[in-house]
């Protein structure tokens, strides 16, 4: 272990903020840095995640990045930046550098509970069963077995700074003295049971309705997404409480419509957005054809002066919602409780837009508070009403810790699914007519990939899919879908009900209406969908929008000009935007590698520097469709902003600043930055 005493130690996060879990790799006991070195070195050569690697001293077996890339996320070491793809940290890629083993073990004492204040609590020497117990007592880890205390030690005497004795107690070497000196550990006091609540942070009594909706309730048939819940002075929960109350003796639509624009400035597109979510909640009822009225329990709700009742109803019909409280104890970022709420709690995939909702209305109140931008800390009134809630965890992280084989680890813990897997679903969804739920998914999962907030619905009376472009005012826009599965692979005009769909997308108050199939061959179905203001979207032409969009992906307002079109939809209608964006991308990655060309000839006369117009006189001859220089100085424009500053301007000339690899890292981070959405 070489010195890096230039180097300083990694401070410690709040002991709230640190997992709960110490991550394992494969090779034993004595293996643990060595494997989690070739593995970060493999990450930082460009080894693809799910290249083998071979284990050193593991009698040949292997190990894949992509099944470990999740168990080192919540230890600091790597950043998911997308599905199965990931990004060394900072403190990573400093470890690598140092070869610094104690750096290492800061790094995990930093973000891991129980790691420093381990190797203290052993001064004298202790079992790892007596560790156990004192972790409980002393630190507030409820471990059941001594899987955890296992785990710390094992990388605390891989990096020589634990022994075990014949006696099995474990004792700090020389070394680890000298580490405990430069890590800055919890005081037990500041430390929390998960279980254990202030007696003087009580969570107000819930209502016999909201009791009763507790009692009764069935955890794995809870929905996943909430959907869009508008928000009163930036409040959802307001927002729930002055709906209910408005409703609660029933109202006709176009009141609802009148109250949601007086209100909170609601199109009749987004009120009805919001009405959906308030009926999947069990919140509003429809009690007439054109009436609608707020249910007993929403009543209920709004009878204290809290909004906690309405929490813990929204708890009883959606999934990972009091658990997201359990989940804050091991992580912060809404990108990591995502990641949870998929692996443990049954979400169909990592929505983080949707735990950022849920987050959003715990924070409104007081069960959390947010540390710092995108960082959440559960508060004593969060843990008062964890306690009262009946949870569900699907899968236990122990199981999903140690079970996870190099085979299936490139599943677990990726992301939502690529336009590949997307477009394969709706292929073969869309012949399976003996099972419309099956395409009526994959329609909603092919919308929400091009960016929209795709509601699932289906049933008696409803679209089968509502999808909603949530942007700021009158840009917002709807479009119902109705699905339409056959074998033959042809939708016929008998599968088409054109007054159904129409009373959809005005029950639904959408701007668009749109019917999705396998094809639909037949001219009289065409012209009839025209006639009613109604597109028809083939799977074909669907799989050519997401190929696209996954290339250079679209915005909703240029999504928008295909949703409005009547009769035949085809992907041809955006082609040209979208050619325009890749034309984009080509130029400013060929006018990058130009400059880099240049910067490694230089000449007297050009001195590495090329202006716009010296670009135009090169790239011109290499195409015969060459770039403008419009196009090219607003490529350099970018490339020259503060933020991406890849070149830099001098004059009426532009000379590079770094590698372009260089840039496109730069690039990637702040890919995904944006994507983790605050996540470290």
């Amino acid at each position: 272990m070489s010195s890096i005493a230039e180097i300083a130690y990694e401070p410690a996060r709040p002991w709230s903020n640190r997992s709960f879990s110490m991550p394992a790799v494969p090779g034993g006991n004595s293996g643990q840095i060595k494997v989690l070195r070739c593995l970060l070195y493999s990450l930082r050569s460009g080894v693809h995640v799910d290249e083998p690697l071979q284990i050193a001293d593991g009698g040949g077996a292997t190990v894949t990045f992509s099944s470990m890339g999740q168990r080192l996320q919540p230890a600091g070491l790597v950043t998911r930046t997308g599905k199965n793809s990931w990004l060394l940290t900072r403190q990573a890629e400093a470890w690598l550098d140092s070869e610094d083993d104690g750096y290492l073990l800061s790094i995990l004492h930093a973000n891991v509970r129980f790691v420093g204040e381990l190797l203290h609590e052993a001064r004298d020497g202790m079992t790892q069963s007596d560790l156990l117990c004192l972790a409980s007592n002393k630190y507030g880890c409820s471990w059941d077995s001594l899987d955890q205390i296992r785990r710390r030690t094992a990388w605390l005497r891989a990096g020589g700074f634990l022994d075990l004795d014949f006696r099995h107690q474990v004792t700090p070497t020389s070394t680890g003295l000298k580490l405990l000196d430069k890590l800055e550990l919890a005081q037990p006091g500041a430390t929390r049971k998960r279980d254990s609540v202030s007696v003087a942070v009580i969570a107000p009594p819930p209502t016999g309705l909201v009791q009763s909706a507790l009692a009764s309730i069935d955890t794995k048939q809870r929905k996943a997404k909430i959907g869009y819940i508008p928000r009163s002075e930036g409040n959802a929960l307001y927002s729930l409480r002055k709906f209910s109350i408005a409703l609660k003796d029933g109202i006709t639509r176009e009141e609802i419509d009148r109250f949601a624009s007086a209100e909170f400035g609601l199109r009749p597109s987004s009120t009805a957005s919001a009405l959906s979510a308030f009926k999947s909640a069990g919140l509003v009822e429809q009690v007439g054809f054109n009436e609608y009225k707020s249910t007993e329990l929403a009543v209920s709700c709004t009878e204290g002066e809290s909004n906690i009742d309405f929490l813990r109803a929204l708890h009883t019909r959606f999934r990972f919602f009091g658990e997201v409280l359990e989940a804050l104890e091991e992580v912060d970022t809404p990108r990591d409780l995502a990641v949870i709420g998929k692996l443990r709690y049954g979400m169909p995939r990592e929505d983080i837009a949707e735990v950022r909702t849920r987050l959003q209305m715990m924070r409104e109140c007081g069960l959390i508070e947010e540390v710092s931008w995108g960082h959440y800390r559960l508060l004593d009134l969060g843990r008062a009403l964890l306690a009262e809630l009946p949870c569900e965890m699907l899968n236990d992280e122990s199981v999903e810790l140690e079970s996870l084989t190099s085979d299936e680890g490139g599943t677990q813990g990726s992301g939502a699914p690529g336009y590949e897997e997307i477009c394969a679903e709706l292929h073969a969804a869309s012949r399976a007519s003996t099972a419309p739920e099956r395409f009526e998914a994959a329609v909603a999962q092919a919308f929400d990939y091009l960016g929209f907030d795709a509601q699932l619905l289906g049933g008696s009376g409803q679209t089968d899919v509502l999808v909603a472009a949530n942007l700021a005012g009158d840009k917002r826009f709807t479009v119902i879908i109705d699905a339409k599965s056959s074998a033959s692979g042809k939708v016929g005009e008998q599968q088409i009900n054109f007054d159904t769909i129409k009373e959809h997308k005005a029950a639904n108050s959408a701007d668009f209406a749109l019917a999705v199939g396998p094809s639909f061959p037949g001219q009289r179905l065409i012209a009839r969908a025209e006639a009613h203001g109604i597109g028809l979207f083939g799977v074909e032409e669907f799989v050519k929008l997401l190929k696209m969009h996954s290339e250079a992906p679209f915005t909703l307002t240029e999504l928008m000009d295909l949703l409005k079109i009547s009769g035949t939809v085809t992907s041809a209608i955006v082609e040209r935007k979208w050619a325009v964006e890749i034309r984009a991308f080509r130029l400013c990655e060929r006018v990058l590698h130009q400059l880099a060309t240049e910067a490694a000839n230089v000449d007297a006369f050009t001195t590495g520097a090329l202006s716009a117009h010296d670009l135009y006189l090169i790239l011109r001859t290499e195409s015969a469709d060459p770039p403008s220089p419009p196009e090219i100085e607003s490529v350099l424009s970018l490339l020259s902003s503060d933020l991406v500053h890849a070149v830099q301007k001098s004059g009426s000339q532009y000379f590079i600043l770094e590698d372009p690899q260089t840039t496109a890292r730069r690039l990637h981070r702040l890919a995904a930055s944006i994507i983790s959405g605050g996540s470290r």
